[in-house]
């Protein structure tokens, strides 16, 4: 099989060749998560110190964790403090983290990112120079930049073991827009539903089966918010059966509870699909169990949902900052078992779980890292 694989880009971007993504050793894929960066705050004082803080807190992780692999899961930048002329530019100071560790990554959009001096258009833009990004650009006529999916591969085979699903969740403020008429929806909108959808059946027929999934988009589906009042133990309590930080109450969802339900009958209607990854709420760094939500009917899939861990030093939030990890394990079949912590900025490793049939039973160290 070819080593290479094609970027999808829209029409103003030229196609790229990237090298596949392949199993660690044959059996293993690691995936770091930076969520909430936030670079460009206060850029001629104090946002200064933060950034260096939380370039200091990826190296930190990614010297311990040594990922094959890092997703930057939204909010890369605080577009609204920053100027016009310099605003991408902080993707070149988080890609270099990246490259100075030879770690590819792939991003999704957050909030933050769509401002006043800022587009996700510009973002991808300057973000696809650097030849370790494997980022794509939506299809056309779907909302929001960062909708796309990449394969993983096990080694000398053509077809894929596990696929990887980024969503945009759109949400901030229009570009250049000083009226601030033009107000974008914070959610995934049906037009996206209708390609992942269209997506799936096409990978199914093309591959001859379901492959496993996981997610990742920045604002969390209303599912999350529905664990943590229905689930999770109230505030200021901890559980050893959804250990995690639980502090940002109430979650702040995508839309207002009604507009994302197309999305979710999406999520639970794909075969296969294993875990969501949401961040956007800075003091929330725990897993859950797909609960009931009124208006989404049960289907085949009840795939976890975990929050991240905020890693930048921008953004709200004195919470200590770390990275989730995300290992992916797969046996002789093609089957896929995940295990997920929290590395905190210091070293120290906390809310290690297996996500299996039995998280929710199990019972496992409530260190939060706090």
């Amino acid at each position: 099989m070819s080593s290479l694989f094609t970027l999808r880009t829209d029409d103003s971007h030229s196609s790229i060749k990237r090298p596949i993504l392949q199993l660690h050793h044959g059996t293993t894929f690691h995936i770091s998560i930076f969520s909430d960066l936030h670079y460009g705050e206060e850029e001629n004082g104090w946002g200064i110190d933060q950034d260096v803080n939380s370039t200091r807190v990826m190296n930190n992780i990614l010297s311990r964790e040594k990922p094959d692999f890092v997703v930057l899961n939204g909010d890369l930048i605080t577009g609204e403090n920053t100027f016009l002329e310099n605003s991408t530019h902080y993707m070149d100071v988080i890609a270099s983290t990246l490259e100075q560790h030879n770690i590819p990554w792939a991003s999704t959009y957050g909030n933050h990112d769509s401002q006043f001096n800022l587009s996700r258009e510009a973002l991808f833009t300057q973000e696809h120079k650097h030849l370790l990004s494997y980022t794509q650009h939506s299809p056309s006529g779907i909302p929001g930049i960062t909708n796309y999916y990449l394969p993983i591969y096990p080694a000398n085979s053509s077809i894929p073991i596990a696929i990887l699903y980024f969503f945009d969740s759109q949400g901030g403020s229009a570009f250049q827009d000083s009226s601030k008429a033009h107000v974008i929806p914070n959610w995934v909108e049906p037009a996206t539903v209708s390609w992942f959808t269209n997506t799936r059946s096409a990978l199914k027929e093309k591959y001859g089966r379901d492959l496993p999934s996981i997610a990742f988009v920045h604002i969390p589906p209303t599912a999350f918010l529905a664990v943590q009042q229905s689930i999770l133990p109230k505030f200021g309590q901890k559980s050893s059966h959804f250990p995690g930080l639980n502090e940002d109450v109430p979650l702040a969802p995508q839309g207002s509870g009604q507009q994302d339900i197309p999305f979710m009958q999406a999520l639970v209607s794909t075969p296969n699909l294993h875990s969501i990854y949401s961040g956007h709420d800075h003091g929330d760094a725990w897993c859950g169990n797909w609960p009931t939500i009124k208006g989404v009917d049960e289907s085949v899939s009840k795939p976890h949902v975990c929050f991240c861990k905020h890693t930048g030093y921008g953004g709200y939030g004195n919470w200590k900052r770390g990275a989730r990890n995300v290992m992916l394990r797969f046996d002789e079949g093609g089957r896929m078992e995940v295990e997920t912590w929290v590395r905190m900025e210091g070293g120290e490793v906390v809310q290690r779980v297996d996500l299996n049939g039995t998280y929710g039973i199990d019972r496992y160290n409530v260190d939060d890292g706090e």
